[in-house]
Formats: structure tokens, sequence, C-alpha cells
């Protein structure tokens, strides 16, 4: 048998990052590939996850009124 994660990626299907906070973490080489070509940056789950709660929160205070309270903040 063939040593994979979880969800079943062998591997060599496994790409290693350097992420901006520094953690080195093993992604899919797809997803690599595919961020790649839309100029995104890659990151770990952590950093990724923390974006979108800051824009999910950045999103909700714009549709609650209370955008300008936060950027003057």
């Amino acid at each position: 048998m063939v040593n994979a994660t979880i969800d079943r990626v062998r591997p060599y299907d496994m790409s290693k990052i350097y992420c901006k906070c520094g953690s080195i973490v093993s992604i899919d080489k797809n997803t690599v590939r595919l961020k790649k070509i839309l100029n995104k940056s890659l990151e770990c789950a952590g950093c990724r996850n923390n974006r979108i709660s800051m824009d999910i929160d950045h999103l909700n205070s714009y549709y609650d009124g209370t955008l300008d309270d936060i950027r003057g903040a």
C-alpha cells in the first residue's frame, strides 16, 4: 500500500511551500499550479483562515454600516 494522507493524496502529488508566517507546509501540486496561474499567494491553512475571517469581518462591517468606525480606530 502506498502512503497517503487522510484525503488520499499521495506524497508525490504534494509540494512544499514557504508561507509568509514562516511555516513550511505541504499543498497539493494542482492547487499550487492553479494559484500561480491566477497570481494568488500561497499560504498555509492558518494564514488562509485568518485572511478569510478578516474578509468576512470587513464585509459584515460594510453591510452593517460600521466600516468607517473600523477605519477610524
